[in-house]
């Protein structure tokens, strides 16, 4: 039996991933029951981790405070720096949950737009996911190296050193949505493109000779009243998701702005990038790559 190419088809390898990092806690397939316990236990996870992250996030500057009367300039650079993603980056992935039904009803509304508008772009719409997929895993692996050395330059695993794992799980978290962000405005462009042509068509269609022929006046008409249809479904939509992914993609510039500023500022000071007085090569290269791939996102979704 051949499987149904439709938009759930071509999205699956990033839906897997929300739902294994757990920003995807419901089933878009049409008929499907809510699994409710599971959506329970997914956001009881992120409220443990929530809790635990805001506990990092008062502690760290109360400990270092405390164990350092006399701060340098990148030990506050450093402090500023965490403390920020781990508050904004926690936030936003909670605030993703409490607005699930919002979430389901653009997949839905993005889906019957797409079997309608933009069927035949399926195959090569997988093709561009596989492409995101590809530099989302490198990311996730530059974490994983950049918690592992982490902790063998410290030497132990201690409640401060908890703050990089955090970190990489929330950013991964925003991450995530930010792609689903991206992948809405272009699936939307795609659909109004796909109206665009056909308005051009009819237009040819009015202007030329054999409209009489075929009495085409109430096809045209009955036509543009569908295609008014879909473009008010297009910008309810679009409504839709510029409210829920609104805080994400504010927060994500002022990360990117913070992270510019700060790796800026270790031209000057490279102590930024140092752990316990140690300077590593790996701890500079896969921070500096934690940075830009954001910011590259942003630029992304900006285009």
């Amino acid at each position: 039996m051949r499987k149904k190419r439709d938009l759930l088809w071509a999205m699956s390898p990033m839906l897997t991933i929300n739902t294994i990092s757990g920003i995807q806690p419901f089933s878009l397939e049409k008929g499907s029951s809510q699994r409710r316990v599971f959506f329970v236990l997914n956001c009881t996870t992120f409220a443990v981790l929530f809790c635990f992250t805001s506990y990092l996030t008062v502690n760290m500057p109360l400990h270092v405070l405390f164990f350092s009367p006399t701060l340098d300039v990148s030990a506050i650079v450093k402090m500023t720096w965490a403390v920020f993603i781990l508050s904004s980056a926690a936030l936003s992935g909670c605030m993703h949950l409490l607005r699930k039904e919002q979430i389901i009803s653009i997949f839905n509304g993005l889906a019957e737009l797409v079997k309608e508008l933009w069927t035949n772009g399926m195959m090569r719409y997988r093709k561009f996911i596989l492409l995101q997929v590809f530099p989302f895993f490198i990311n996730i692996a530059n974490f994983v190296v950049l918690i592992w050395k982490s902790i063998k330059i410290v030497g132990d695993i201690s409640t401060h050193l908890c703050n990089v794992p955090m970190m990489m799980f929330w950013t991964s978290i925003h991450l995530e949505q930010e792609m689903q962000f991206y992948n809405h405005l272009y699936l939307l462009s795609r659909c109004t493109r796909s109206i665009n042509t056909k308005l051009a068509t009819l237009n040819l269609f009015v202007t030329s000779d054999s409209r009489s022929q075929r009495g085409g006046e109430t096809c045209v008409l009955r036509q543009l009243s569908r295609l008014k249809i879909f473009q008010n479904e297009l910008y309810k939509i679009y409504r839709s998701t510029k409210n829920v992914y609104r805080l994400p993609n504010l927060l994500l510039v002022l990360n990117n702005l913070l992270n510019l500023s700060f790796v800026l500022y270790s031209i000057f000071d490279y102590e930024v990038f140092i752990l316990k007085g140690q300077p590593d090569s790996t701890i500079l290269f896969a921070s500096l790559l934690w940075t830009f791939s954001d910011f590259f996102i942003m630029l992304s979704i900006i285009f």
